[in-house]
């Protein structure tokens, strides 16, 4: 027979947890989730911003590449003391001489002559067999013309390229393109004034392009305002709504061959 003693003693050992302490139990292990969830937020975000303003210095690198791999090879002449004779092309319509035209102050025609049977433009494309056959020496004959257009696509957000009868999307991730052409006397060949609506020969074009973060909206915080944007909107008056992602400017000047000193 068990005693009162041990009875009273065993029952305190067998006692479980009042509704208080579960209350207070569950509430501590609240705080911790909530803290822990909070640094998995801050964190994913941080991990975003840093992936949008990697893909925006990767895109505009590659985007400026492209437009001064293609608007180099603007007034290149086979036979450089013959001049480019008048013609039309991809909408735009060139005088004697000319091989750039500022079509609008987002897109522009350049027009070039092959260099070799290998050429290829801004699609990638090689040159038509007769073209390639019509090619027998790099020099001192006219090679076939070739025409591109290069303008800003606003519904794919991206720069885009036409020649002939195909168009091809250079660079994706583009929230605006500028260009502006610098212009000057025909006879100076020097650039004395840059207008999306040049009035002279132009001499050089340069470009500013906006870059968008890929993937979805809410990178940024949305009480905050991305600095690029805003200082696109006070150069050229007026651009894109801000979608609260990353954005980057970028710059750069090509001077057009033989039309500078």
């Amino acid at each position: 027979m068990n005693s009162p003693l041990r009875s009273i003693h065993s029952s305190k050992h067998q006692r479980g947890l009042s509704l208080i302490e579960l209350m207070v139990a569950m509430l501590i292990g609240l705080f911790l989730i909530l803290g822990v969830t909070q640094i998995f937020i801050n964190n994913q975000k941080s991990y975003l911003f840093q992936q949008g303003q990697v893909g925006n210095q990767e895109n505009g690198r590659f985007a400026l590449a492209i437009l001064n791999q293609e608007l180099s090879k603007a007034g290149y002449r086979s036979n450089p003391i013959k001049a480019f004779p008048a013609g039309t092309g991809q909408g735009c319509t060139f005088s004697e001489g000319t091989s750039v035209i500022a079509a609008s102050s987002t897109s522009v025609c350049i027009r070039y002559q092959a260099a070799n049977k290998a050429d290829a433009n801004c699609l990638g494309g090689s040159l038509a067999s007769a073209d390639q056959d019509s090619i027998v020496t790099p020099y001192r004959q006219t090679n076939p013309i070739v025409v591109e257009k290069i303008w800003f696509d606003a519904n794919s957000s991206s720069i885009t390229c036409s020649t002939g009868s195909t168009s091809q999307q250079l660079v994706t991730g583009v929230a605006a393109l500028t260009f502006d052409y610098g212009s000057g006397p025909a006879d100076s060949k020097s650039v004395t004034n840059f207008s999306t609506s040049p009035t002279g020969t132009v001499g050089s074009v340069r470009y500013t392009i906006l870059m968008k973060s890929p993937g979805t909206a809410s990178i940024r915080d949305t009480d905050s305002t991305s600095a690029a944007l805003a200082e696109w909107k006070r150069r050229f008056g007026t651009g894109p709504d801000d979608s609260n992602q990353i954005y980057q400017l970028v710059q750069g000047t090509t001077m057009i061959r033989n039309q500078m000193q």
